[in-house]
């Protein structure tokens, strides 16, 4: 049996693709779990609670620049939404995602200026399948 390895990954932000200008682009589901404690036992419960989490180096002032769409996110009042759609092979997950936090903004001296960046995915990711 081969492994299939898949070494590339689609992300748009509202409609852009980003993916060039990140080195990181996760969908993780923390879930939100809690122990139900009845005279009849214990019962475990769970609820998902996903994070798009995204890293790569600031790219402000660049056209569809990451860094600046999560930053004007952010400081809209109320915090605005961005849709998502991520794609691995030939399989998608589409949402919609608030930042949690301002995106980082300068860096150490000698150093190309990285950051890390998570956003919060209001209610439960959409599977599907990528369009060739």
């Amino acid at each position: 049996m081969a492994i299939n390895t898949i070494k590339t990954l689609e992300l748009s932000l509202d409609g852009e693709q980003v993916e060039c200008q990140l080195t990181r682009a996760a969908l993780i589901d923390e879930p939100d779990t809690e122990e139900l404690t009845t005279f009849c036992g214990t019962e475990s419960s769970s609820i998902a609670n996903y994070n798009l989490e995204l890293a790569g180096f600031q790219d402000y002032g660049q056209a569809e620049s990451v860094f600046d769409m999560v930053h004007a996110a952010y400081v809209a009042s109320p915090t605005a939404e961005l849709d998502f759609v991520i794609s691995v092979g030939s399989k998608t997950r589409t949402g919609t995602a608030k930042p949690t936090g301002d995106v980082p903004f300068g860096g150490d001296a000698g150093e190309a200026l990285q950051g890390d960046i998570v956003l919060d995915v209001i209610g439960k990711p959409v599977d599907g399948t990528a369009t060739p």
